[in-house]
């Protein structure tokens, strides 16, 4: 009996170490969460680890990666992952309640951005439609891409978590006259804004204090799915469909082929590649990443 007895609490130890070694194995599983191959967050984060071959081919990235529609939802997805990776906007990273990597040993902050050490960044761009059906919202249009550029403008863009260069700015007062739409008592309009997820919280705070310097009325919606969209829905495929744009964004640079007679940037932004706060990790390099993304790093043990 006593030997039996010995026999079972053996195997009921080897079961149990078994159990813990397999929930450490998977505990210690990298997993990966990346943006829709539409994303400009994306393009900009692959390119800026020099992996351009996973801009838009998800057969690049190791297997049982997570593909997320936007910023928001990666923020939720690797807050709720403590074994989860993933990159997000510098200027969703404050509230976001992730931890942010230093990058290549730089820490991503605003100021090094501007000084330039912080190297993985992209612009945040806007495109006006060609044509507009109503010549008061082609002048609006106009109106806020002048906005933007001005000191007010961008001193908004800022206030949005936007980093902006405002060497050369002129003021709002400088050159409004050359926008009369704003003093139309009569307008009476609505103003479609889209594209990208990163760049919303600066379009919404954009289109709110333009409002307030038209004495005539514009019902702004804000229809923000994706870079991809920002030219799609201005001067693209469904520039005249249902979810047509008026003024567009997007958190990458437009291609050759993503054409418009109005487009620009409005500012600059980072890409921060963040972990759950219960991972110990505080930096990565590009290599890494590199590696973790093509799964030839897949163990959190591993990452060096």
């Amino acid at each position: 009996m006593k030997k039996f007895k010995k026999i079972i609490f053996v195997l009921v130890a080897l079961l149990l170490l078994g159990g813990v070694a397999a929930c450490e194995k998977k505990g210690n599983v990298i997993k990966v969460y990346t943006r829709d191959t539409t994303s400009g967050t994306r393009d900009g984060f692959f390119t800026g680890i020099n992996y351009k071959d996973a801009i838009k081919d998800n057969t690049k990235l190791v297997a049982g990666y997570v593909e997320i529609e936007s910023n928001g939802a990666m923020i939720n997805g690797v807050k709720n992952d403590e074994f989860g990776i993933g990159y997000i906007s510098l200027s969703s990273l404050a509230t976001s309640g992730l931890k942010g990597l230093e990058y290549n040993g730089v820490k991503p902050t605003e100021a090094n951005v501007i000084n330039g050490t912080y190297k993985l960044t992209r612009n945040f761009n806007y495109m006006l439609r060609d044509n507009y059906s109503d010549p008061k919202v082609g002048q609006v249009a106009k109106a806020i891409e002048a906005y933007m550029k001005t000191v007010e403008g961008l001193g908004v863009i800022k206030g949005a978590d936007g980093i902006v260069d405002t060497a050369g700015a002129k003021s709002w007062d400088s050159v409004k006259a050359q926008h009369p739409i704003v003093d139309d008592k009569t307008l009476n309009i609505t103003f479609r804004v889209g594209g990208s997820t990163s760049v919303e919280k600066a379009a919404k705070a954009v289109t709110a204090a333009f409002k307030g310097l038209v004495k005539g009325t514009i019902t702004f919606e804000h229809n923000h799915t994706g870079s991809g969209d920002a030219h799609k829905r201005t001067n693209g495929s469904e520039k005249d469909g249902a979810n047509a744009l008026d003024l567009g964004f997007a958190s990458r640079e437009f291609k050759a082929e993503e054409a418009a007679a109005s487009k620009g940037r409005i500012a600059i932004d980072a890409i921060v590649v963040v972990v759950n706060t219960k991972n110990k990790l505080t930096a990565i390099t590009a290599e890494m990443l590199v590696k973790i993304y093509k799964g030839e790093v897949t163990k959190w043990s591993e990452v060096k």
